[in-house]
């Protein structure tokens, strides 16, 4: 009888441990799917022009930086080096953590990385940059087209605030 109590007092706690960790992966920013959409409505509004209201969803110490004039210009001039897009596929989802860092802000942060297909039939790379507010939403930071996946570049979308 004690060995069913212990085998029941071990699965018992196994199923804590295991909800516990679920409900831990739930918080949020902790859903790849969460940034896939996120991802998603700023290409889409990327697509669509909208980069003023695109502003007004970007993160914060973003907005200190970039005057809107400078973001809107300057997304815009990206957005147009891409040309016509065909259809997109994410290639990757990847979260970091920064802390102490002279350029942004101590916090947790994403990029999802597409492969962009034209219309033309070429293929490029785009990735949209995000933050995690304190809020828990996923707030926009970059949007970094490239040719090549390995690119490494360095995008400015706007001249700095004055």
């Amino acid at each position: 009888m004690k060995g069913i109590v212990r085998a029941c007092t071990l699965v018992g706690a196994c199923v804590i441990a295991a909800v516990s960790a679920l409900a831990h992966g739930a918080e949020a920013g902790g859903s790849a799917d969460e940034l896939l959409g996120a991802a998603q409505h700023v290409l889409q509004e990327i697509d669509a022009g909208q980069y003023a209201a695109l502003w007004r969803e970007t993160a914060p110490f973003v907005r200190e930086k970039y005057a809107a004039g400078g973001f809107e210009s300057g997304l815009s001039a990206l957005r147009q080096s891409v040309g016509a897009v065909d259809h997109r596929g994410w290639a990757s989802v990847t979260r970091l953590t920064y802390s102490h860092d002279k350029v942004v802000p101590d916090g947790l942060y994403a990029n999802v990385d597409y492969a962009t297909w034209l219309t033309g039939g070429r293929i490029v790379y785009e990735k949209v940059s995000f933050q995690l507010g304190s809020d828990g939403r996923w707030h926009f930071t970059g949007y970094a087209p490239r040719q090549t996946q390995n690119e490494m570049t360095q995008v400015h979308v706007g001249q700095a605030a004055q």
